[in-house]
Protein backbone atom coordinates (compact mmCIF):
# COMPACT_ATOMS: atom_id res chain seq x y z
CA UNK A 1 0.00 0.00 0.00
CA UNK A 2 1.73 3.14 -1.51
CA UNK A 3 2.15 6.02 0.53
CA UNK A 4 1.51 4.60 4.26
CA UNK A 5 3.97 4.29 7.08
CA UNK A 6 3.57 2.11 10.54
CA UNK A 7 4.61 3.58 13.69
CA UNK A 8 6.58 1.47 15.81
CA UNK A 9 5.14 0.28 19.06
CA UNK A 10 6.54 3.07 21.73
CA UNK A 11 5.58 3.78 25.45
CA UNK A 12 2.86 6.47 26.07
CA UNK A 13 3.06 8.48 28.75
CA UNK A 14 -0.04 9.09 30.80
CA UNK A 15 -0.07 13.09 29.67
CA UNK A 16 1.00 14.26 26.40
CA UNK A 17 2.33 17.53 25.38
CA UNK A 18 -0.46 19.61 24.46
CA UNK A 19 -2.76 17.46 26.16
CA UNK A 20 -1.23 18.00 29.76
CA UNK A 21 -1.87 20.92 32.39
CA UNK A 22 -0.48 23.15 29.98
CA UNK A 23 -2.93 22.38 27.22
CA UNK A 24 -5.76 22.27 29.62
CA UNK A 25 -4.94 25.83 30.55
CA UNK A 26 -4.51 26.75 27.11
CA UNK A 27 -8.00 25.29 26.25
CA UNK A 28 -9.74 26.89 28.79
CA UNK A 29 -8.24 30.21 28.14
CA UNK A 30 -10.16 30.34 24.90
CA UNK A 31 -13.30 28.54 26.65
CA UNK A 32 -16.00 31.78 27.19
CA UNK A 33 -18.32 29.35 28.59
CA UNK A 34 -18.52 29.25 32.65
CA UNK A 35 -20.50 25.73 31.42
CA UNK A 36 -17.59 24.39 29.17
CA UNK A 37 -14.85 25.59 31.29
CA UNK A 38 -16.48 22.88 34.29
CA UNK A 39 -17.05 20.48 31.35
CA UNK A 40 -13.56 20.40 30.45
CA UNK A 41 -12.38 20.48 34.00
CA UNK A 42 -14.02 17.27 34.99
CA UNK A 43 -13.26 15.59 31.91
CA UNK A 44 -9.32 16.17 32.26
CA UNK A 45 -9.48 14.98 36.09
CA UNK A 46 -11.18 11.77 34.79
CA UNK A 47 -8.21 11.50 31.87
CA UNK A 48 -5.51 13.02 34.04
CA UNK A 49 -6.03 9.46 36.38
CA UNK A 50 -6.82 7.30 33.90
CA UNK A 51 -4.02 4.75 32.37
CA UNK A 52 -3.68 4.40 28.42
CA UNK A 53 -4.88 1.15 27.54
CA UNK A 54 -2.40 -1.58 26.55
CA UNK A 55 -2.71 -5.14 24.79
CA UNK A 56 -3.45 -6.69 28.66
CA UNK A 57 -6.80 -4.86 27.94
CA UNK A 58 -9.34 -7.25 26.55
CA UNK A 59 -11.46 -4.20 24.87
CA UNK A 60 -7.43 -3.71 22.89
CA UNK A 61 -5.83 -7.07 22.96
CA UNK A 62 -6.09 -7.48 19.47
CA UNK A 63 -5.12 -3.95 18.42
CA UNK A 64 -2.00 -2.76 20.24
CA UNK A 65 -3.05 0.80 21.19
CA UNK A 66 0.86 1.80 20.98
CA UNK A 67 0.75 1.69 17.12
CA UNK A 68 -1.76 4.80 17.05
CA UNK A 69 1.16 7.75 17.03
CA UNK A 70 -0.47 10.24 19.43
CA UNK A 71 1.78 11.23 20.89
CA UNK A 72 3.61 12.99 17.34
CA UNK A 73 0.48 14.33 16.68
CA UNK A 74 0.08 18.51 17.60
CA UNK A 75 -3.76 18.91 18.71
CA UNK A 76 -5.32 21.64 15.90
CA UNK A 77 -6.22 24.94 17.64
CA UNK A 78 -9.62 25.38 18.82
CA UNK A 79 -11.65 25.77 14.96
CA UNK A 80 -12.87 29.23 14.72
CA UNK A 81 -15.70 29.93 11.97
CA UNK A 82 -14.46 31.37 8.78
CA UNK A 83 -16.64 33.12 6.01
CA UNK A 84 -14.41 30.83 3.06
CA UNK A 85 -16.70 28.43 1.28
CA UNK A 86 -16.03 25.61 -1.14
CA UNK A 87 -19.25 23.91 -2.58
CA UNK A 88 -19.46 20.73 -3.14
CA UNK A 89 -21.86 18.06 -5.52
CA UNK A 90 -23.36 16.27 -2.59
CA UNK A 91 -24.56 19.83 -0.17
CA UNK A 92 -27.46 19.79 -3.07
CA UNK A 93 -28.88 16.66 -1.16
CA UNK A 94 -28.97 18.42 2.07
CA UNK A 95 -30.64 21.37 4.34
CA UNK A 96 -27.71 22.37 6.12
CA UNK A 97 -24.40 21.92 5.43
CA UNK A 98 -20.95 22.01 8.06
CA UNK A 99 -17.69 21.83 5.86
CA UNK A 100 -14.20 21.43 8.82
CA UNK A 101 -10.81 22.24 7.37
CA UNK A 102 -7.75 22.38 9.69
CA UNK A 103 -7.88 25.94 9.38
CA UNK A 104 -11.79 26.32 10.56
CA UNK A 105 -15.23 25.54 9.59
CA UNK A 106 -18.48 27.25 8.13
CA UNK A 107 -21.87 26.55 8.07
CA UNK A 108 -24.18 27.10 5.76
CA UNK A 109 -28.05 26.66 5.18
CA UNK A 110 -28.78 25.38 1.85
CA UNK A 111 -31.98 26.77 2.15
CA UNK A 112 -34.75 28.71 5.18
CA UNK A 113 -35.79 24.84 5.56
CA UNK A 114 -34.04 24.01 9.12
CA UNK A 115 -34.32 28.02 10.45
CA UNK A 116 -38.40 27.64 9.31
CA UNK A 117 -38.41 24.48 11.75
CA UNK A 118 -36.98 25.72 14.38
CA UNK A 119 -33.95 23.82 14.36
CA UNK A 120 -30.78 24.60 15.90
CA UNK A 121 -27.46 24.10 14.10
CA UNK A 122 -24.39 25.52 15.89
CA UNK A 123 -21.24 25.38 16.89
CA UNK A 124 -20.97 23.26 20.27
CA UNK A 125 -19.10 26.24 22.01
CA UNK A 126 -21.62 29.05 20.59
CA UNK A 127 -24.16 26.69 21.89
CA UNK A 128 -23.11 26.56 25.70
CA UNK A 129 -22.85 29.92 25.68
CA UNK A 130 -26.04 30.76 24.45
CA UNK A 131 -28.18 28.20 25.46
CA UNK A 132 -26.64 26.49 28.56
CA UNK A 133 -29.35 24.97 30.35
CA UNK A 134 -30.20 23.00 26.77
CA UNK A 135 -26.96 22.09 26.53
CA UNK A 136 -25.58 21.09 30.03
CA UNK A 137 -27.93 17.56 30.19
CA UNK A 138 -26.02 16.01 27.01
CA UNK A 139 -22.59 17.16 27.37
CA UNK A 140 -21.17 14.21 29.42
CA UNK A 141 -24.35 13.34 29.61
CA UNK A 142 -25.91 10.48 30.96
CA UNK A 143 -25.14 8.40 27.13
CA UNK A 144 -21.55 8.07 28.36
CA UNK A 145 -20.45 5.47 30.34
CA UNK A 146 -19.56 5.56 33.94
CA UNK A 147 -16.33 5.58 34.32
CA UNK A 148 -14.96 6.79 31.05
CA UNK A 149 -12.43 5.60 29.17
CA UNK A 150 -8.76 7.49 28.63
CA UNK A 151 -9.94 8.50 25.33
CA UNK A 152 -13.42 9.96 25.93
CA UNK A 153 -11.74 11.82 28.69
CA UNK A 154 -9.11 12.46 26.34
CA UNK A 155 -11.67 14.33 23.57
CA UNK A 156 -14.28 15.52 26.69
CA UNK A 157 -11.45 17.71 27.97
CA UNK A 158 -9.44 18.61 24.73
CA UNK A 159 -11.98 18.77 21.45
CA UNK A 160 -11.20 21.46 19.12
CA UNK A 161 -14.31 21.63 17.15
CA UNK A 162 -17.55 20.92 18.34
CA UNK A 163 -21.04 21.36 16.64
CA UNK A 164 -24.69 20.91 18.44
CA UNK A 165 -27.62 19.39 16.64
CA UNK A 166 -31.24 20.12 18.52
CA UNK A 167 -34.78 18.83 16.80
CA UNK A 168 -37.75 20.48 18.25
CA UNK A 169 -40.78 18.59 19.08
CA UNK A 170 -42.23 17.32 16.29
CA UNK A 171 -40.18 18.31 14.08
CA UNK A 172 -39.62 16.10 10.51
CA UNK A 173 -36.51 16.93 8.82
CA UNK A 174 -35.92 14.51 5.95
CA UNK A 175 -32.81 16.24 4.02
CA UNK A 176 -31.04 16.39 6.99
CA UNK A 177 -27.22 17.68 7.76
CA UNK A 178 -24.17 16.74 5.87
CA UNK A 179 -20.85 17.58 8.17
CA UNK A 180 -18.03 16.92 5.62
CA UNK A 181 -14.09 16.95 7.19
CA UNK A 182 -11.90 17.89 4.81
CA UNK A 183 -8.20 17.53 6.85
CA UNK A 184 -4.89 17.39 5.11
CA UNK A 185 -2.72 19.54 7.80
CA UNK A 186 0.26 16.96 8.41
CA UNK A 187 0.79 15.50 11.74
CA UNK A 188 -2.20 17.27 13.33
CA UNK A 189 -5.00 16.03 15.55
CA UNK A 190 -8.25 16.50 15.58
CA UNK A 191 -10.57 16.01 18.12
CA UNK A 192 -14.84 16.57 16.87
CA UNK A 193 -17.62 16.47 19.42
CA UNK A 194 -21.00 15.92 17.95
CA UNK A 195 -24.19 16.51 20.57
CA UNK A 196 -27.60 15.18 18.78
CA UNK A 197 -31.14 16.10 20.77
CA UNK A 198 -34.08 14.83 18.96
CA UNK A 199 -37.56 16.26 21.28
CA UNK A 200 -40.05 13.83 21.25
CA UNK A 201 -42.05 12.85 18.17
CA UNK A 202 -39.08 14.49 16.12
CA UNK A 203 -38.07 12.67 12.99
CA UNK A 204 -34.28 14.02 11.31
CA UNK A 205 -31.07 12.74 10.23
CA UNK A 206 -27.38 13.71 9.67
CA UNK A 207 -24.36 12.08 7.00
CA UNK A 208 -20.44 12.82 7.90
CA UNK A 209 -17.68 12.80 5.16
CA UNK A 210 -14.55 12.12 6.85
CA UNK A 211 -11.82 12.09 4.43
CA UNK A 212 -7.67 13.15 4.28
CA UNK A 213 -5.29 12.47 1.37
CA UNK A 214 -3.27 9.48 1.39
CA UNK A 215 0.17 10.81 1.80
CA UNK A 216 -0.96 13.43 4.90
CA UNK A 217 -0.20 11.50 8.31
CA UNK A 218 -2.95 12.48 10.57
CA UNK A 219 -5.38 11.30 13.35
CA UNK A 220 -8.30 11.99 14.40
CA UNK A 221 -10.24 11.10 18.24
CA UNK A 222 -14.24 12.04 17.35
CA UNK A 223 -16.32 11.20 19.70
CA UNK A 224 -20.44 11.08 19.26
CA UNK A 225 -22.93 11.75 21.74
CA UNK A 226 -27.04 11.21 21.15
CA UNK A 227 -29.90 11.78 22.72
CA UNK A 228 -33.49 10.67 21.14
CA UNK A 229 -36.17 11.54 23.21
CA UNK A 230 -39.79 10.08 23.61
CA UNK A 231 -41.34 8.79 19.99
CA UNK A 232 -38.24 10.31 18.30
CA UNK A 233 -36.69 8.62 14.95
CA UNK A 234 -32.89 10.01 14.14
CA UNK A 235 -30.77 8.21 11.44
CA UNK A 236 -27.20 8.88 11.44
CA UNK A 237 -24.70 7.68 8.58
CA UNK A 238 -21.29 8.41 8.99
CA UNK A 239 -18.57 7.30 6.02
CA UNK A 240 -15.14 7.06 7.01
CA UNK A 241 -12.74 7.98 4.02
CA UNK A 242 -9.70 8.81 5.93
CA UNK A 243 -5.99 8.36 3.91
CA UNK A 244 -4.43 5.24 3.84
CA UNK A 245 -1.85 7.51 6.55
CA UNK A 246 -4.44 8.10 9.22
CA UNK A 247 -5.47 7.04 12.44
CA UNK A 248 -8.66 7.32 14.28
CA UNK A 249 -9.99 5.92 17.78
CA UNK A 250 -13.75 7.40 18.07
CA UNK A 251 -16.07 6.50 20.64
CA UNK A 252 -20.20 6.67 19.99
CA UNK A 253 -22.79 6.83 22.45
CA UNK A 254 -26.42 7.21 21.91
CA UNK A 255 -29.32 6.89 24.22
CA UNK A 256 -33.18 5.87 22.90
CA UNK A 257 -36.21 6.74 25.41
CA UNK A 258 -39.67 5.24 25.44
CA UNK A 259 -41.11 4.59 21.92
CA UNK A 260 -37.63 6.27 20.25
CA UNK A 261 -36.05 4.57 17.40
CA UNK A 262 -31.61 5.43 17.11
CA UNK A 263 -30.24 4.32 13.27
CA UNK A 264 -26.97 4.04 13.08
CA UNK A 265 -24.77 3.05 9.69
CA UNK A 266 -20.90 3.09 9.40
CA UNK A 267 -19.04 2.69 6.60
CA UNK A 268 -15.19 2.17 6.72
CA UNK A 269 -12.96 2.12 4.05
CA UNK A 270 -10.25 4.61 5.19
CA UNK A 271 -7.38 4.84 7.20
CA UNK A 272 -4.10 2.98 8.42
CA UNK A 273 -5.44 1.91 11.79
CA UNK A 274 -8.74 2.32 13.43
CA UNK A 275 -10.36 1.71 16.84
CA UNK A 276 -13.89 2.35 16.72
CA UNK A 277 -16.42 1.58 19.13
CA UNK A 278 -20.50 2.34 19.88
CA UNK A 279 -22.89 2.03 22.15
CA UNK A 280 -26.82 2.60 21.74
CA UNK A 281 -29.29 2.24 24.73
CA UNK A 282 -32.30 1.34 24.45
CA UNK A 283 -33.48 3.28 27.61
CA UNK A 284 -37.32 3.22 27.07
CA UNK A 285 -39.96 0.47 26.66
CA UNK A 286 -40.49 0.01 23.42
CA UNK A 287 -37.29 1.67 21.95
CA UNK A 288 -35.21 0.47 19.04
CA UNK A 289 -31.85 0.02 18.03
CA UNK A 290 -30.97 -0.40 14.70
CA UNK A 291 -26.75 0.01 13.81
CA UNK A 292 -25.72 -1.31 10.36
CA UNK A 293 -21.93 -1.55 9.32
CA UNK A 294 -19.81 -1.89 6.05
CA UNK A 295 -16.02 -2.34 6.89
CA UNK A 296 -13.47 -3.36 4.14
CA UNK A 297 -9.83 -3.90 5.02
CA UNK A 298 -7.24 -4.25 2.30
CA UNK A 299 -3.56 -3.68 1.88
CA UNK A 300 -2.20 -2.94 5.34
CA UNK A 301 -5.08 -1.55 7.11
CA UNK A 302 -6.14 -2.79 10.17
CA UNK A 303 -10.19 -1.97 11.66
CA UNK A 304 -11.22 -2.89 15.00
CA UNK A 305 -14.88 -2.31 15.88
CA UNK A 306 -16.94 -2.99 19.14
CA UNK A 307 -20.41 -2.49 19.28
CA UNK A 308 -22.48 -2.49 22.43
CA UNK A 309 -26.29 -2.94 22.07
CA UNK A 310 -27.51 -1.98 25.59
CA UNK A 311 -30.69 -2.78 26.95
CA UNK A 312 -31.41 -0.66 30.03
CA UNK A 313 -35.74 -1.25 29.91
CA UNK A 314 -38.14 -3.92 29.16
CA UNK A 315 -39.66 -4.24 26.18
CA UNK A 316 -36.92 -2.93 24.34
CA UNK A 317 -35.50 -3.99 20.38
CA UNK A 318 -32.24 -4.10 18.58
CA UNK A 319 -30.72 -5.40 15.59
CA UNK A 320 -27.22 -5.50 14.41
CA UNK A 321 -25.98 -6.24 10.77
CA UNK A 322 -22.15 -6.05 10.31
CA UNK A 323 -20.69 -7.08 7.14
CA UNK A 324 -17.21 -6.84 6.47
CA UNK A 325 -14.24 -7.77 3.64
CA UNK A 326 -10.30 -8.11 4.39
CA UNK A 327 -7.61 -9.16 1.59
CA UNK A 328 -3.69 -8.52 0.86
CA UNK A 329 -2.68 -8.77 4.55
CA UNK A 330 -5.58 -6.20 5.67
CA UNK A 331 -6.77 -7.30 9.53
CA UNK A 332 -10.25 -6.24 10.71
CA UNK A 333 -11.47 -7.17 14.09
CA UNK A 334 -14.95 -7.10 15.29
CA UNK A 335 -16.32 -7.09 19.10
CA UNK A 336 -19.92 -6.95 19.99
CA UNK A 337 -21.77 -7.69 22.89
CA UNK A 338 -25.29 -7.61 23.77
CA UNK A 339 -25.77 -6.33 27.73
CA UNK A 340 -29.52 -6.80 28.95
CA UNK A 341 -29.65 -4.95 32.00
CA UNK A 342 -31.47 -6.31 35.50
CA UNK A 343 -34.84 -5.62 34.61
CA UNK A 344 -34.72 -5.78 31.53
CA UNK A 345 -37.36 -8.23 30.29
CA UNK A 346 -39.10 -9.07 27.42
CA UNK A 347 -35.91 -7.96 25.09
CA UNK A 348 -35.38 -9.00 21.55
CA UNK A 349 -31.97 -8.40 20.64
CA UNK A 350 -30.02 -10.08 17.22
CA UNK A 351 -26.57 -9.46 16.25
CA UNK A 352 -24.82 -10.56 13.13
CA UNK A 353 -21.52 -10.07 11.98
CA UNK A 354 -20.79 -11.51 8.20
CA UNK A 355 -17.17 -11.76 6.97
CA UNK A 356 -15.09 -12.40 3.66
CA UNK A 357 -11.66 -13.27 3.74
CA UNK A 358 -11.05 -12.63 -0.10
CA UNK A 359 -6.78 -14.25 0.13
CA UNK A 360 -4.50 -16.13 2.22
CA UNK A 361 -2.63 -13.80 4.66
CA UNK A 362 -5.70 -11.40 5.24
CA UNK A 363 -7.32 -11.64 8.28
CA UNK A 364 -10.67 -11.34 10.02
CA UNK A 365 -11.85 -11.87 13.85
CA UNK A 366 -15.17 -11.92 14.99
CA UNK A 367 -15.83 -11.84 18.78
CA UNK A 368 -19.61 -11.79 19.93
CA UNK A 369 -21.22 -12.03 22.98
CA UNK A 370 -23.85 -11.70 25.42
CA UNK A 371 -24.00 -10.37 29.05
CA UNK A 372 -27.76 -11.02 30.13
CA UNK A 373 -28.95 -10.16 33.56
CA UNK A 374 -32.97 -10.79 33.28
CA UNK A 375 -35.19 -13.45 32.02
CA UNK A 376 -38.05 -14.00 30.12
CA UNK A 377 -35.95 -12.13 26.39
CA UNK A 378 -34.64 -13.07 23.65
CA UNK A 379 -31.13 -12.23 22.69
CA UNK A 380 -28.80 -14.00 19.96
CA UNK A 381 -25.94 -13.77 18.09
CA UNK A 382 -24.70 -15.20 14.68
CA UNK A 383 -20.93 -14.54 13.08
CA UNK A 384 -20.02 -16.50 9.66
CA UNK A 385 -16.01 -16.06 8.21
CA UNK A 386 -15.04 -17.77 5.03
CA UNK A 387 -14.21 -17.40 1.33
CA UNK A 388 -16.47 -16.73 -1.37
CA UNK A 389 -18.53 -19.65 -2.68
CA UNK A 390 -17.01 -21.60 -5.10
CA UNK A 391 -20.43 -22.63 -6.61
CA UNK A 392 -22.11 -19.29 -6.54
CA UNK A 393 -18.14 -18.44 -8.55
CA UNK A 394 -18.85 -21.27 -10.73
CA UNK A 395 -22.63 -20.42 -11.54
CA UNK A 396 -21.81 -17.04 -12.78
CA UNK A 397 -18.59 -17.84 -14.60
CA UNK A 398 -20.93 -20.65 -16.74
CA UNK A 399 -23.32 -17.39 -17.62
CA UNK A 400 -20.65 -15.95 -19.54
CA UNK A 401 -18.96 -13.71 -16.79
CA UNK A 402 -15.34 -13.74 -16.39
CA UNK A 403 -13.76 -14.81 -12.92
CA UNK A 404 -13.13 -11.26 -12.13
CA UNK A 405 -16.29 -10.17 -12.85
CA UNK A 406 -18.52 -12.75 -10.75
CA UNK A 407 -15.88 -12.01 -8.19
CA UNK A 408 -16.89 -8.25 -8.12
CA UNK A 409 -20.54 -9.43 -8.40
CA UNK A 410 -20.62 -11.66 -5.85
CA UNK A 411 -18.83 -8.92 -3.05
CA UNK A 412 -21.12 -6.26 -4.19
CA UNK A 413 -24.17 -8.34 -3.54
CA UNK A 414 -22.76 -9.36 0.00
CA UNK A 415 -22.67 -5.73 0.78
CA UNK A 416 -26.28 -4.76 -0.91
CA UNK A 417 -28.10 -5.64 2.20
CA UNK A 418 -26.62 -2.31 4.27
CA UNK A 419 -25.92 -0.50 1.54
CA UNK A 420 -29.76 -0.73 0.61
CA UNK A 421 -30.27 1.35 4.15
CA UNK A 422 -28.48 3.84 3.04
CA UNK A 423 -31.16 6.74 2.38
CA UNK A 424 -28.72 8.99 -0.07
CA UNK A 425 -28.67 7.07 -3.45
CA UNK A 426 -25.09 9.60 -3.77
CA UNK A 427 -23.52 8.19 -1.14
CA UNK A 428 -25.08 4.10 -1.80
CA UNK A 429 -23.31 5.07 -5.50
CA UNK A 430 -20.11 6.14 -3.18
CA UNK A 431 -19.88 3.20 -1.14
CA UNK A 432 -20.14 0.56 -4.63
CA UNK A 433 -16.86 3.14 -5.89
CA UNK A 434 -15.10 2.00 -2.53
CA UNK A 435 -15.66 -1.59 -2.74
CA UNK A 436 -14.67 -1.59 -6.82
CA UNK A 437 -11.84 0.62 -6.14
CA UNK A 438 -10.85 -2.20 -2.87
CA UNK A 439 -11.41 -4.88 -5.56
CA UNK A 440 -9.45 -3.77 -8.28
CA UNK A 441 -6.14 -2.84 -6.27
Amino acid sequence: MTGMTIAQPEKIDTLLPGLDNEGLARVQAETPSKLLQEKRAAAYADYRQLAWPTVRDEEWRRTDPSLFPLAEMQRLPDLAAQDVWTAHPWDAEFDVVVAVRPDGFAIRHQNHTARELGITVLPLAEAAATRPDGVEPYLRGKALPTPSGKFEALNDAFWNFGLFLHLPAGVQWERGLLVRYEMDQPDSLLIPRLVVVAEPQSRGMMVERLQSPDDIRFMAVPQRELYVQEGADFKLVSLQEWGLNSYQVSNDWGLAERDANLNWITLNFGSARSKMKFGGDVAGPNSAADMDGIFFASGEQHMDQRTLQIHSSPDTYSRLLYKGAVKDVGRSVYQGLIIARPGAIRVDAYQTNNNLVLNEGARADSIPGLLIDADDLKCSHGSTTGNLDPEQLFYLRSRGLSEAAARRALIQGFFEEVIDRIPQAVIREQVHQHIEQKMES
